[in-house]
């Protein structure tokens, strides 16, 4: 997914709302306020239902409902990627956690996986949902868990492990394609995980979402 010359640039990770049918609110309580809060079209609806006012909207508007004038907006066609690609394309901020991504319908939930797959750039995309979280990564990551916390590691694309700690089962040594080898119901032995990886496209860890404030500092550059 290639990012573009009218890139929105924050200092600060972004908060990025769609529109699943999935319950939002407790998630976003425990996030900071300061952080940008961002919808992605219908994404908008879903916060003014619980009373939150998006910083900005973006996407071709062909989901959310009458919104107020004097609302930021930023409208794009196209009907080849998702509002959520779009937005993608255009957020540059050191994480970008999402909500009303996963969990509400499959298809959406595939077409949400299917654009971390396709981003380019190395900074990590946090989608929580009801009942789990996806921390797509590249490169390594260190984070503390709880002892039997799961931890499965998805492959996006062809990607190559030098080693791990802190799990049941090592991905030392381990080359994941989709199809082929993929890391899922692996188990935090308690402590720090830590996973090395080497070359590739990226991967995912996939958690409890109670997982998420440890993968968010881990995300920001501590353990």
């Amino acid at each position: 997914m290639a990012e573009h010359d009218d890139m929105l640039r924050y200092d600060c990770p972004v908060v990025l709302v769609g529109a699943a049918p999935v319950e939002i609110g407790p998630a976003l309580e425990a996030l900071p306020d300061s952080w940008p809060l961002i919808a992605a079209d219908g994404g908008a609806d879903a916060l003014l239902k619980i009373g939150r006012r998006p910083d900005l909207v973006i996407g071709d508007m062909d989901s959310a409902g009458p919104l107020p004038d004097d609302l930021p907006k930023l409208p794009l066609a196209g009907q080849d990627d998702t509002d959520f690609e779009k937005c993608l394309a255009r957020i540059c901020a050191p994480l970008i956690v999402g909500l009303g991504f996963l969990e509400g319908r499959l298809d959406h939930t595939l077409a949400a996986m299917h654009a971390l797959t396709a981003l380019s750039h190395d900074r990590p995309v946090m989608l929580v949902g009801d009942t789990d979280l996806v921390l797509r990564l590249r490169g390594d990551i260190a984070f503390k868990a709880e002892p039997g916390d799961r931890v499965s590691v998805w492959p996006l694309g062809v990607q190559a492990f030098h080693s791990s700690t802190g799990l049941k089962w090592p991905l030392d040594g381990l080359q994941m394609a989709p199809g082929r080898l993929i890391g899922t119901s692996n188990l935090a032995a308690g402590g720090t995980v830590r996973i090395n990886a080497g070359p590739g496209d990226g991967y995912a860890v996939i958690m409890p979402r109670e997982a998420a404030q440890s993968l968010i500092d881990a995300a920001l550059g501590g353990a």
